[in-house]
């Protein structure tokens, strides 16, 4: 699904305008980050919601690190040798991960040598592990831009910030909801999975990229991309993991 969202600029100069400092360049924006938001709800934009999410307020509310997939770790396949193998193993794996000059260091030369004869020593299958190690990789790769099956179909509420996709008279009816102010326009794109696509026909007023929202209702994985336009920026074709009917939209407090 795809969504054109044309900021207009003499709808949002003047909102623009009534936050102090608020610049179009990137470079200015970031000099916000120590000018507090005067405006109820919102936040100064160093303070993203990726790093900065505040305290759970009940059961449902959860972190934006939580939209994350979980990573295997790359050690599951020999995670069960004894101590003495498993450290065998992690010189191995330093071995075959690095570059060319460090395996002609004489002491890792040494150390890796007696890593492989304690290891053959056991009856070790040393390749056979290497191969489900890069098997694993090769997972987690997959899924790393992806959603985080633990949590779909879930009820959650989530702090973040608002891009405007569609508009009721002067009420946000569909947005791009992220981590961090002004992402997508004036700073890069999220990954997939740390953008919601979110509906919500009640609309909410919205006055400003640096104001700050809660929104709750239940997560579920739809891949969609969007182009959004603003005045003075655009991004097109913004891939999103999640979509979220909500129920209830309403200002952050900290």
């Amino acid at each position: 699904m795809s969504r054109i969202s044309v900021f207009v600029l003499s709808c949002f100069t003047a909102a623009l305008l009534s936050a102090p400092g608020v610049a179009v360049e990137t470079g200015s924006l970031r000099e916000r980050a120590a000018t507090p938001q005067a405006a109820a709800g919102s936040l100064p934009f160093a303070r993203s919601m990726a790093t900065a999410a505040p305290a759970a307020t009940d059961g449902n509310t959860i972190a934006w690190t939580d939209l994350r997939p979980v990573a295997k770790s790359l050690e599951a396949p020999f995670a069960s040798l004894p101590e003495p193998l498993l450290e065998a193993m992690r010189t191995h794996v330093r071995w075959r991960t690095s570059k060319r000059s460090a395996r002609s260091d004489e002491a890792f030369i040494a150390e890796h040598n007696a890593a492989i004869t304690l290891l053959e020593a056991n009856d070790i299958d040393v390749e056979g592990l290497m191969r489900e190690r890069r098997k694993i990789i090769a997972r987690n790769g997959r899924i790393a831009r992806g959603a985080n099956p633990d949590i779909l179909g879930a009820t959650i509420r989530l702090p973040g910030y608002v891009v405007p996709l569609a508009f009721n008279d002067q009420a946000v009816t569909e947005f791009l909801f992220v981590p961090v102010a002004g992402a997508c326009v004036h700073t890069p794109t999220p990954a997939p999975n740390q953008i919601v696509h979110v509906s919500y026909p009640e609309g909410i007023a919205f006055s400003s990229i640096f104001d700050a929202f809660w929104i709750e209702g239940e997560l579920a994985a739809e891949n969609t991309k969007s182009d959004v336009l603003f005045y003075d920026g655009a991004a097109t074709g913004v891939q999103a993991s999640y979509a979220l009917n909500a129920v209830r939209v309403e200002s952050f407090v900290n």
